[in-house]
């Protein structure tokens, strides 16, 4: 290390607890301000004091943390790209795939462009084809799947199916909140709670197993950011 620089050492295992850490944190504000807005816990009577810990706001502290999380998964996965083709290996292409993949889900969540599906097509809500789209990007990357490490493979499954879950499973058993005129109830609001965290885990999950796995093919060296 020359004089001016200095390196930072990121592991897997304390990347993966801290974020979760602040993916409890933001659950659990999202709840108590839940709480404290529809049970009158405190004398508060302006929603802003109350949408900056909604996790289901765009202009909120979670969702900023949400599309930071998905960024940080998407460079993480175009780096695994670099060094797949560095090494010419293979499935480079689905890394990049997978790279690009996080960031457009990244803009999606300050963006909202799954809602836009709503106000186009009003007859069909947007997790119908959320899971027309699941079941295409997962056949399309299930040769990629089989030919990963099994430790890879499956903490990527399960991660797959936590953050689909929660995206697309929770999302569709709210309907009815909608259908009746019930999304601005304390129900929906906590529902929402899950929704999110169940992301957030999913995503975290993912970054977690490439960490790992990008540090086991150093040979175990912990990965590295040289800073000049």
């Amino acid at each position: 290390m020359t004089e001016g620089s200095f390196e930072i050492r990121i592991s897997a295992a304390v990347t993966a607890r801290r974020m979760l850490f602040v993916a409890l944190a933001l659950t659990a504000a999202h709840v108590m301000a839940m709480l404290v807005w529809y049970q009158d816990l405190l004398p508060i009577d302006d929603w802003l004091y109350i949408s900056f810990f909604d996790l289901d706001e765009e202009e909120s502290l979670g969702t900023w943390y949400s599309s930071l999380i998905l960024l940080f998964a998407g460079l993480l996965s175009l780096l695994q790209a670099r060094l797949s083709a560095a090494k010419k290996r293979s499935w480079v292409f689905c890394w990049y795939a997978l790279g690009y993949g996080f960031m457009l889900l990244s803009l999606d969540e300050v963006a909202g462009f799954h809602e836009f599906v709503n106000t186009v097509v009003e007859d069909t809500h947007w997790t119908t084809f959320g899971l027309v789209l699941v079941g295409i990007v997962g056949l399309f990357f299930l040769p990629f799947l089989a030919a990963l490490p099994p430790g890879t493979r499956w903490l990527f499954l399960l991660a797959g199916l936590i953050f689909v879950g929660g995206a697309v499973g929770v999302e569709r058993a709210t309907i009815s909140y909608e259908t009746n005129d019930q999304l601005d109830t304390l129900g929906y609001n906590l529902t929402t709670a899950l929704e999110e965290f169940m992301e957030m885990s999913g995503v975290i999950l993912y970054i977690y197993a490439l960490l790992a796995r990008i540090v086991q093919e150093r040979a175990g060296q912990p990965l590295t950011l040289k800073l000049n």
